[in-house]
Formats: structure tokens, C-alpha cells, sequence
């Protein structure tokens, strides 16, 4: 409590130091003209200029009226924050841990979107491929088949672009999208050749190294990445019988590779090729017990993924009037549970392919057309079953852009999907964007969509028949499929020259939502986890985000973001792994030439337990950050993370004695930088 108090002193302190900071600077910026165009600079502060996810083709990030949230991984990497996890649970609208939700550093992470936490809930797109699918959900339910690993433990470095879309999605994206899409791409060569080397150690045996090359050779860009990183992590538990009783931790590794190449055939024609590869080991040391389930042995849990993604795309101007693009790509992913009496694989492969054309009748109307089609394969034996799923996908669809004036901008998108497995989907979306004062750059705009979604039952949902952690988990096999209709408005206040603050209000309906219901883990007869679809569940809230930097001599800077959410089902019982209030905020300056340092806080309130509906307590974390550049190629940099060695619970975990893994202590990282 004492560490929660001063946690919650710094933050209003930051706040303060921000809001204090603003007034002076705000208002002698409030007296330039209020139509000034709005440049774009290095920092994430300043607005995007383009969104390359919200529609099927790129559009002006003004122009558009879907949420989205355009991450900069250059931006983040600056303060520190190194990790996919760190950059999404610091994005408005998002409740996520900084690391693991399952568990420390190297475990499953769990996104929630306004509140929609949820299997099928979330559509992971990476550079064009889709990873998502009914056997391969993101969220929870679908425990050691999904791409939940993949958002726990990635790194920035090998990230270019990353844009998280809010709201249905479907008319996009397709099903498993109707809390949001994030999408991930591989960076492009620049045009002038540099490589980075980063070196970190620091506190729980932890090491970060990566290496990025990249640049052009006439026609032909390039980048390289390749990273390795290592945690012995801080695991304590509590609650019951000791479960980690020798104090040992547990162990992550990781290798992370990324490779593309771009040619630029003609002035008009482009291709383009990916790979990535992920290879990691989560080991964490458990209790094995009897048949009685008494404790008998202390063992380690080994968890091992490996997964590859390559992607293959041409992008061609045929004429003034049309241009197509056509990809194909591969994804494999293979998880082998290692654990003491429940070995387990699953295995996940896909095929997609798609096309899209643009057609740009004039400056008010451009149609887009295409179809795409994928084909999955999945595996998966433990030590209860074992079942093999083949499922294909045939979609075609549409969106009509009209931009009446340069001020109004309309979008209306539909898609159908056929699959081999749950038939015909169809799904809409609409969406608008009104710049108020009546011309291009104004200051205010006001920005909404309404949309439709769906998600099919996951096969771990339908024929799951395996204990783990003290539950026996059994299958629903006559599972229909959920739908969604949600929506947002907003609007987007440039308070003055490089200063926004954006508010919006959102509210999702899912029918037939597909929900665990917990039973007991009472052995030796323990009452079955099963699958329902239940009636409805509300996913409503109010987000804010406050941005901006300041053009004083210290390069000042700040980010603030609060988003409330009530995620309810039909009986008014908030739904499993979500937070009612999330608050986060960075606040840098450089008071002296060359080093650039600030604080953070993050947090989150009313928050309910990954497994069941459990109520986990509340946290406040405060970090501090500081970057020297020493030369114009070496930069030093240093960071305290959980500043008060505040240990929140991560979740209670679902063993046999009921004990709570908690968070990371307070620990200490810093390293070097060298580009050449």
C-alpha cells in the first residue's frame, strides 16, 4: 500500500509537471495562426501523416474516420521501452501488462481493446499475412494456440510500422476481428545506408542484443535484423502453499530474425519480399504432485515456440486510373509444452493469397475491389486427445471512398466470406471524417465509424480435453459463431501548434458471445472448465489521449492517456482479464545538450483475473529514463523500471493451491547504442 501511495504521488506529480509546463508554452503557441499546417517531426507527438491499416488502401491519417493508433517504435525505443507489450500497454485504448499476463517475461500476453479481451477478439495482421484465424485465436480461451506469444514477448527492432485499428473490423479483415486489428510490418531499406548495434544488460540476468542493417543498392533495398535476448525473470508467488519453494526463477530466451527486400522494377512497379522467424523457450519451474495431488517433486515447465512468416508482394500503377497489388505468404507456427506429466505440440500452418485493386475515378471517388483466400492446417496431441482441423477461406470485398469536399471524407467497406467450415459471413462498415472549420488543415475534427464483426469457436474451445493448472478444460463442439456490432465518435483538438488532445466514446454489443465458465479445482475430482455462448456482453467506455511537444530550447514533450471501460456480459458481471480505468503517461525533456531524460507511469484499476472473473489488485508503476548521446554514432542509455518495487498481481494462477504470481520488482537496465 505504502509503495501503491508514493507510486500515485509521482503520477500526480508528472501530471502536474506537464499540465504547469503546458500552460506557459500553450499559450504563447495558441497565438500563431490557427491554420498552420501540421508538420511532422521525429517524435510520436505529433500527429501521423498516413494510416496504412484503417482501409484497405493507405489514406491520409486526417482523412479517415476509423480509430486508430499509429505506433512509432523509433519513438519508443528512444524512452526505453523496448518490447511490443511495453508500447501497446502505453496506447490508448489498450489494457495490456508490460510483459507476460500469464506470467512473468517469456509468457502468453493478453490485449485487451476497449475492454474486448477475448478469443477471436483481436486480428493480428504482420506484413500482410494473417496470423489470427478460428484455430489460431488471439486472446484468451485459446490457451497454447494462438499468436498471444507473439504480442508477449516481440521486440521493437525489427518493427518499421505498427498500427492498431479499434472497433469491428470485419468488413477489413474479416472474422476474429470484431475488438480490433493490430498490424505489424517489416521496415523498408532507407535510402541512405546505416546499421545499428544495441547492447543491454540489466537486472534478473537480463540481456538484449540486436543488429539492423539496412539501406538501397541502386534498385534494391534491404534490411537485416537479428536480436537475442535472455531473463532469468523475479518469479515469487503467494498464497497458499508455497508454489515455487526453492526460489528458483524462470528462464526466457529468444532469437528474433527479420529480412526484407524491395525492388523497384519501374517508376510503376514494385516487389516486394519478407521473413521473419521467432524461436523462444519460456522454462518456469513448478510443483509436481500424486495422483492425490499432493506435492511431490519441484520440475521445470518448458515451453518452446518457433514460428516463420514469408511474404511475397507486387505492387503496380497500371494507369492514371488503376492500380492492383497482389501477395502471397506462408506462416508455420510449432509450440511443444515440455511438462511433467502433460507433454503437448500444437502446430499451425497458412496459406494465404490476395489481390486488391484500386480504381481512382476522379478526386471525390475511388472504389476498391478484390478477393482473397487462404487455407489452414492444425495439429495438435496432448496427453487427453488429439485432433486435426483443416479449414479455407474464400472472401471477397469492397469499400467506396467519397471526399465531397476537402473537408468531408466518407468511407463505406463490405465483406463476405466463405469457409469451408462455418459457411457464408457477411459483414459492413462505415465511417466518416468532418474537419470542422471547413478547410484541410483545420484545427478541429470530428471522426466516427460503425461496423460489424465475428469470430468462430476456436478448436480449443470445441475439443479441448486436458487439465492444466487443477482444471479439467472440455470442449464445446456445438459452439456457434459470435457477432459484434460496435461503434465510435470523436473528436481531435489541435490545441495549438504541436498539442492535441483526442477524446472518443465507444460502445460494442457482442451476441451469443462465446464465455469460459470456471469450475473448481477441487482434486481428485475437480468440477469441468466448460464453453458457452452465452447471451450478450457490453463492451462501453470514454478514451482520451493528450499529446504534443514544446518548441522551447529543452525539447520538452509529454504523452497522456486515460481510457474507461465497462465490459459486462448479460448478467452485469465484468468480463475476464480487462481493466475499468488505464492511465499511462511519459513526460521528457533535455536540460542539457545531448541527453534527453523523463518519467512514466502506468496503470490500471479495477481489473479482473486472466483465469475466471477473480478480482486482481490495483497498481501504479513509475519508471525514469535517460539517453546521452556521446558522439553522433554512440548513444548511452539507463532505466528504472517499477520505481517503488510495486508487486502487483500479474494473475491468480489456476493451480491447485490458488497462489497469485506477481510482477517484476524494481530493476535496473542500461547498455549503448552504435550506429554506422
Amino acid at each position: 500500500m505504502l509503495y501503491t501511495k508514493k507510486a500515485l504521488q509521482m503520477g500526480a506529480i508528472a501530471v502536474g509537471l506537464a499540465a504547469f509546463a503546458g500552460q506557459s508554452s500553450l499559450a504563447e503557441s495558441a497565438k500563431k495562426e490557427d491554420s498552420k499546417p501540421v508538420s511532422k517531426t521525429e517524435t510520436m507527438q505529433v500527429m501521423p501523416e498516413l494510416t496504412m491499416a484503417s482501409h484497405f488502401v493507405g489514406v491520409p491519417y486526417n482523412q479517415s474516420g476509423v480509430s486508430v493508433s499509429v505506433i512509432n517504435p523509433e519513438s519508443f525505443e528512444k524512452k526505453g521501452i523496448e518490447t511490443l507489450s511495453g508500447a501497446l500497454a502505453r496506447t490508448s485504448g489498450v489494457y495490456m501488462l508490460d510483459g507476460g499476463s500469464t506470467g512473468q517475461y517469456g509468457s502468453a500476453g493478453y490485449m485487451a481493446i476497449r475492454g474486448v479481451n477475448l478469443s477471436g477478439g483481436t486480428m493480428l495482421m504482420v506484413d500482410g499475412m494473417r496470423i489470427s484465424d478460428v484455430s489460431n485465436a488471439s486472446g484468451l480461451g485459446s490457451y497454447g494456440s494462438g499468436p498471444e506469444d507473439i504480442l508477449g514477448v516481440s521486440s521493437l527492432f525489427d518493427i518499421g510500422s505498427a498500427e492498431l485499428v479499434k472497433g469491428p473490423q470485419g468488413a477489413v479483415y474479416g472474422g476474429n476481428s470484431y475488438g480490433g486489428v493490430l498490424a505489424l510490418n517489416t521496415p523498408e531499406g532507407t535510402d541512405k545506408a546505416y546499421s545499428r548495434l544495441f547492447n543491454e544488460v540489466g537486472s534478473f540476468g537480463s540481456y538484449t542484443g540486436t543488429f539492423t542493417t539496412q539501406g538501397r543498392i541502386k534498385k534494391l533495398g534491404y534490411f537485416v535484423g537479428v536480436g537475442y535476448e535472455t531473463t532469468q525473470n523475479d518469479v515469487r508467488y503467494e498464497g497458499g502453499q508455497p508454489y515455487n519453494p526453492t526460489g528458483r526463477h524462470s528462464d526466457f530466451s529468444q532469437w528474433q530474425e527479420a529480412l526484407r527486400l524491395t525492388y523497384d522494377a519501374t517508376k510503376d512497379v514494385k516487389v516486394s519480399m519478407t521473413y521473419r522467424r521467432q524461436d523462444s523457450r519460456y522454462s518456469e519451474p513448478g510443483t509436481v504432485a500424486d495422483a492425490m495431488w499432493n506435492p511431490v517433486a519441484i520440475e521445470d515447465f518448458n515451453t518452446d515456440m518457433r514460428s516463420n512468416i514469408v511474404t511475397a508482394s507486387v505492387d503496380a500503377k497500371l494507369n492514371e486510373l488503376w492500380t492492383t497489388s497482389f501477395m502471397m505468404g506462408f506462416y508455420d507456427r510449432h509450440v511443444k509444452f515440455d511438462w511433467p506429466d502433460q507433454p503437448a505440440w500444437y502446430d499451425h500452418s497458412k496459406f494465404q493469397s490476395e489481390w486488391r485493386n484500386a480504381l481512382t475515378w476522379n478526386k471525390e471517388w475511388k472504389t476498391i475491389l478484390g478477393m482473397a483466400w487462404d487455407r489452414t492446417v492444425y495439429h495438435t496431441v496432448n496427453n487427453y486427445t488429439r485432433y486435426d482441423i483443416l479449414d479455407s477461406n474464400l472472401a471477397w470485398f469492397a469499400e467506396q471512398m467519397w471526399a465531397p469536399t476537402e473537408y468531408l471524407d466518407f468511407s463505406l467497406a463490405g465483406r463476405l466470406e466463405h469457409s469451408s467450415i462455418w459457411n457464408n459471413n457477411a459483414t459492413w462498415r462505415f465511417s466518416g471524417s468532418w474537419k470542422v472549420q471547413g478547410h484541410k488543415d483545420a484545427s478541429t475534427r470530428i471522426l466516427g465509424s460503425v461496423g460489424s464483426g465475428f469470430r468462430a469457436p476456436t478448436q480449443w474451445e470445441q475439443y479441448a480435453d486436458t487439465v492444466y493448472g487443477g482444471y479439467h478444460y472440455i470442449g464445446n463442439p456445438d459452439l456457434s459463431i459470435s457477432r459484434s456490432l460496435g461503434g465510435d465518435l470523436g473528436v481531435e483538438q489541435r490545441l495549438a501548434e504541436d498539442h492535441y488532445l483526442t477524446v472518443s466514446g465507444f460502445w460494442t454489443r457482442i451476441n451469443n458471445i462465446i464465455q469460459n465458465y470456471y469450475g473448481t479445482s477441487n482434486w481428485p475430482d475437480p468440477t469441468p472448465a466448460l464453453w458457452r455462448n452465452g447471451s450478450y456482453g457490453i463492451m462501453s467506455g470514454l478514451e482520451a489521449s493528450f499529446r504534443g511537444e514544446f518548441k522551447d530550447a529543452w525539447k520538452s514533450g509529454y504523452t497522456v492517456n486515460y481510457t474507461y471501460v465497462m465490459p459486462r456480459d448479460s448478467e452485469g458481471k465484468q468480463l475476464q482479464g480487462t481493466a475499468r480505468h488505464t492511465i499511462n503517461a511519459e513526460i521528457y525533456t533535455s536540460p542539457v545538450e545531448k541527453l534527453t531524460c523523463g518519467i512514466g507511469v502506468l496503470a490500471a484499476m479495477n481489473r479482473t483475473n486472466t483465469f475466471g472473473t477473480n478480482r486482481l489488485d490495483n497498481y501504479m508503476t513509475c519508471r525514469l529514463f535517460a539517453r546521452y548521446q556521446v558522439t553522433d554514432n554512440v548513444a548511452l542509455h539507463v532505466r528504472l523500471e517499477n520505481l517503488f518495487d510495486q508487486r502487483y498481481e500479474i494473475t491468480q494462477s489456476p493451480n491447485v493451491w490458488s497462489s497469485t504470481s506477481l510482477a517484476r520488482g524494481f530493476g535496473i537496465f542500461g547498455g549503448v547504442t552504435v550506429e554506422f
